[in-house]
């Protein structure tokens, strides 16, 4: 679904990103995990199209991601930020209607699409008309879900989704998201920090550090067979993975 040949990108002097190569398949769950400022949040935008590569190319689904059709592109991908990204002037429905409205969907279809949703999402539908101050933080992270979901896209990208929850509201969500995940059969591109939930909800995991692939594949890859002292590390620092393992051996 993406394909990232021998991409880079700096910002001035700091090197952000790259080289880099990288496929990321169909219908699955991948996880860009590393330590702060390794570049797994700017591999998200380069995909989506927010930012250009300096060098190298990415593909979306066998065709380049350029200036040039990215509009298009982006109506085939849902994205959500950590803190939801909610215009906080416009009500849940409205934020979540925003792009369905834009492109001049009929008002039946989007009230429809709407309920499917909040089904979906287990989203209570007399929240749709409060404004995201009035929603709690797991009610907010669902309406930006869902307005990621509104035009029913290919494939789902989620910079830290659940990192500013508070741990109980956190475990709920992930449960929901896996299931979710799992039901739709879309392609999930999830950047996390937390190599336990990158195991909890990701086929193949992408470890980076310092803008560089340091080590692809299952979790067990990453503890049992370490590519590297880096990784090693990494993964001995992380207390969740053991309860990580017992979940996707299961």
């Amino acid at each position: 679904m993406f394909e990232l040949d021998s991409v880079t990108k700096h910002y001035g002097d700091s090197h952000a990103v790259g080289p880099i190569d990288l496929s990321i398949a169909p219908g699955g769950v991948t996880a860009l995990i590393g330590p702060s400022g390794c570049g797994k949040s700017t591999l998200l935008k380069l995909m989506i199209g927010l930012i250009e590569p300096d060098s190298g190319l990415v593909s979306f689904d066998a065709a380049w991601v350029t200036h040039a059709g990215i509009e298009d592109m982006r109506q085939r991908m849902g994205y959500v930020i950590q803190d939801g990204g909610l215009f906080p002037h416009l009500t849940a429905r409205r934020n979540i209607a925003l792009m369905a409205r834009y492109l001049g969907q009929a008002q039946g279809d989007i009230d429809a699409r709407l309920k499917t949703l909040c089904d979906m999402t287990h989203f209570p539908a007399d929240g749709l008309d409060r404004y995201p101050g009035e929603l709690s933080g797991g009610q907010r992270q669902r309406v930006a879900l869902m307005r990621a979901l509104m035009l029913e896209p290919d494939v789902l990208l989620l910079d830290e989704p659940l990192g500013a929850l508070d741990p109980i509201i956190r475990y709920g969500l992930q449960e929901e998201l896996r299931a979710l995940f799992r039901s739709l059969k879309k392609t999930v591109v999830l950047v996390t920090h937390d190599i336990g939930e990158a195991g909890f909800f990701a086929d193949d995991i992408v470890l980076m550090n310092e803008g560089r692939i340091a080590q692809q594949g299952s979790l067990r890859d990453l503890v049992e067979r370490p590519a590297s002292d880096f990784v090693t590390s990494f993964v001995a620092a992380e207390r969740t993975v053991g309860a990580a393992l017992g979940e996707s051996t299961a």
